[in-house]
């Protein structure tokens, strides 16, 4: 085990992050794309030993003796693979990721210290509309889009930073406090559900919940209340939560929320696969790439395979990452992780064929 543990690891390792890579160059050529999950690996050790002797000198006036011993193993193992094939897992790629799940490409942009408009560039991939301004189908987007865009990375830039804060999600309508009886409490408990007190003898349900928000330094800088105005949020505040469409109450708004709506992955891949570079005799079978930002990625193409390990082979071409394009490895290394965390344990179920291989074998 000791032996082997690390060469599965980086087998997987390497697997996966070709599989992301390859399916971002399937999204440029707009072909289909397709998973295939590493479900298990089995491994049968067996253990051989055998001794021998002999004697040497037989009939001699001295003779001589030898003892030898000998212990080895040997390993056996299968790779099960099951396609990810089912309603389960495209909903996971195509519904919107979770608002903590996308703002870790901001924290990896942190990493990327020099990186001149990363926080602009990371918005964009997050956030499909942002307070109302969406970005359009086409993969332009119009004036307000880029304007609320603009705004969040000039306070990001400016020092203003994400923190996780406690609220109550409230539920239902306000009940006087002496109606609630004890098994009321019970029963709320048994659902995460708590009676929270509010003005006049009144309570509310809620739960209790860890929200992101946006915490500004200095509220009263004239450059904040500026970029304020333009994401679409009323001044006034240092914390504005960042909410997607899911917090919405009908009838009730709330204008100190950052509304937004993230991205799904499939969107995030999508968008990734503009950044591929296409030989020139492909250009007449991929579409025309509208985006305007700069490359967080950079996917070359070669006729030769690359000396870098995150290649893939598509239609006659290699697509491969330089192994020295740091920014272009850790944007990598971010798909990869989301992948993994958002629908990496999502299989088929009851998919059939699983493709069980030998190691080795034919």
């Amino acid at each position: 085990m000791v032996s082997t543990h690390v060469a599965y690891n980086e087998a997987v390792q390497l697997t996966t992050t070709r599989e992301v890579l390859v399916n971002v160059v399937r999204g440029r050529y707009s072909d289909p794309m397709s998973f295939l999950k590493v479900e298990a690996i089995n491994a049968s050790f067996s253990v051989n030993a055998s001794a021998t002797a002999g004697v040497g000198g037989i009939g001699q006036g001295s003779a001589a003796g030898d003892v030898g011993t000998s212990v080895g193993y040997s390993e056996s193992p299968t790779i099960t693979f099951v396609p990810q094939s089912d309603a389960a897992f495209y909903k996971s790629m195509h519904s919107p990721m979770d608002i903590e799940d996308v703002f870790g490409l901001l924290h990896f942009g942190r990493s990327m210290q020099g990186s001149l408009g990363w926080e602009d560039r990371a918005l964009r991939f997050m956030f499909a509309s942002i307070n109302g301004a969406a970005e359009t189908g086409t993969g332009g987007s119009d004036a307000l889009y880029d304007r609320r865009v603009n705004a969040l990375s000039r306070l990001i830039a400016g020092g203003a930073y994400l923190e996780q804060v406690p609220e109550w999600a409230m539920h239902g309508t306000s009940i006087a406090r002496d109606k609630v009886t004890a098994d009321d409490h019970v029963n709320a408990f048994g659902q995460q559900l708590y009676f929270v007190e509010e003005a006049g003898g009144q309570v509310r349900l809620g739960r209790f919940r860890l929200v992101v928000a946006l915490v500004l330094p200095d509220p009263e800088d004239t450059e904040v209340l500026d970029a304020l105005d333009d994401l679409g949020v009323e001044q006034g505040r240092a914390q504005y939560i960042f909410r997607p469409p899911t917090q919405a109450t009908p009838g009730a708004l709330d204008p100190f929320a950052i509304w937004v709506t993230p991205r799904s992955l499939i969107d995030m891949m999508t968008i990734a696969g503009q950044f591929v570079s296409v030989p020139d005799v492909h250009a007449g079978i991929v579409g025309r790439s509208d985006r305007t930002i700069d490359a967080p990625i950079r996917i070359l193409a070669s006729e030769v395979e690359p000396p870098f390990p995150y290649k893939v082979w598509h239609r006659g071409y290699w697509f491969y990452v330089d192994d020295t394009d740091i920014q272009s490895k850790m944007f990598l290394r971010y798909l990869v992780g989301l992948y993994k965390s958002r629908v990496g344990t999502r299989q088929a179920e009851g998919a059939a064929p699983q493709l069980v291989l030998p190691v080795g074998g034919g």
